[in-house]
């Protein structure tokens, strides 16, 4: 399963975002907002506008942020409430 982390730097929900997918032992490649030439070529490789960060992907599917990412694994029976 690839996964892939859209962050920018001082985002606590992006530092969230990979604290839980190292908690749950998933392996990740980070795409820094800071690493891109703009805001449009980060856009393009993510393949859909946005307007918050963190954005995960995993695989080809655009999970979302932070929450979504959570309710991801929830619905996949990785994390109980």
């Amino acid at each position: 399963m690839k996964i892939v982390i859209y962050s920018k730097n001082n985002c606590h929900f992006c530092t969230k975002a990979k604290e839980l997918l190292t908690k749950l032992g998933l392996e990740y490649t980070e795409k820094k907002m800071e690493e891109f030439s703009s805001v449009d070529a980060m856009l393009k490789d993510i393949g859909k506008k946005v307007k918050s960060m963190p954005q995960v992907k995993i695989g080809e599917q655009l999970v979302g942020g932070h929450n979504q990412l959570l309710e991801y694994f929830v619905e996949e029976g990785k994390i109980n409430f």
